[in-house]
């Protein structure tokens, strides 16, 4: 029964001149909030078989500080398909994922991790599917289980079985 770990990167510094939207990194609120949720996973006793995370620079360093709150973090493999790809791209990358894993986290952006979350819950804690439809913040995390293999996933086929934003951790 697969889950999945839906991480939308941590707040970011502007851009400018000087920085390409893939380069902002986090500022101090959003190592923070990565902080937070690095914590929260680790009082859940996730295990993470694989973790994809987009090339951009903010969702690499949310990853930097999420792993090591984790017992075995996986390395994760940055992928620049992931770096605001859209819904539908998305949604192909992940019945893409591979069968033997049974956990797989995608570190990424809005729209598309929110579109995702939207597509694939189906079912699930009525207040929490309430939230999800109205945000999903920067760090926010939404975990779904589903009954079918990856490659099985269609709209709905899922069920909600947490959705954590930063200001939930405090």
């Amino acid at each position: 029964m697969p889950s999945l770990y839906l991480l939308r990167h941590a707040n970011a510094a502007f851009g400018g001149p000087e920085l390409t939207d893939h380069d902002r990194p986090l500022n101090q609120a959003g190592e923070r909030a990565a902080l937070l949720l690095g914590q929260y996973l680790a009082q859940s006793s996730v295990r993470l078989d694989l973790v994809r995370c987009s090339s951009a620079l903010r969702a690499q360093q949310t990853w930097q500080l999420v792993a090591p709150c984790l017992q075995q973090p996986p390395d994760a493999q940055v992928e620049k398909t992931l770096y605001l790809c859209g819904p539908r791209a998305l949604q192909q990358y992940i019945r893409g994922l591979p069968d033997e894993a049974e956990t797989a986290m995608i570190v990424g952006h809005n729209p598309d991790l929110h579109q995702a979350a939207l597509f694939y819950g189906g079912s699930g804690d009525g207040d929490l599917l309430a939230r999800l439809q109205l945000d999903f913040p920067p760090a926010g995390l939404a975990v779904l289980q589903f009954e079918r293999p990856w490659a099985e996933l269609r709209q709905h086929t899922g069920r909600l079985q947490c959705y954590a934003v930063p200001s939930d951790l405090v």
